[in-house]
């Protein structure tokens, strides 16, 4: 086989682009194989925060005055008109807690997530909403 000392060199020594074109290809190629611990832990946070927020609106109508219909007029019961406030504050500490989960979880993202499929945007929507949420508590109670 005959090898001239051109082809040689291009063989042996790559040329900085054909080096940088396999640097990005494999930064582009996901390697794993399945699903590792902190993608896992994603996800486990994400349906956290999510059923934090669940119980946060559950927590909500608990605590908002009854609403009258026409078979408490009719039968002259009589309704709490008046928010709880007792339940309002618990409100206030799930909203609280549910911040301090999406932010413990973009805090693990901001060390460790670097792909896209690693969950992050829900923690930033449901990290808003919470911020949302505490800022018209303060607002209006």
């Amino acid at each position: 086989m005959n090898v001239n000392k051109k082809d040689k060199e291009n063989i042996i020594k790559p040329t900085e682009k054909s080096f940088e074109r396999r640097k990005s290809d494999r930064r582009k190629v996901d390697r794993r194989k399945n699903k590792d611990l902190w993608a896992r832990l994603f996800i486990v946070i994400n349906f956290f925060a999510w059923g934090v927020l669940f119980i946060s609106m559950l927590v909500f109508n608990k605590a908002q005055p009854e609403f009258e219909t026409f078979f408490d007029k009719f039968y002259g019961l009589h309704l709490r008109t008046t928010w709880d406030m007792r339940v309002v504050h618990y409100l206030a500490y799930t909203i609280i807690f549910g911040l301090i989960v999406s932010v413990f979880g973009l805090g693990l993202s901001r060390f460790r997530g670097r792909r896209r499929t690693d969950h992050k945007k829900p923690l930033i929507v449901l990290g808003l909403l919470y911020l949302l949420l505490y800022f018209v508590y303060i607002i209006f109670l």
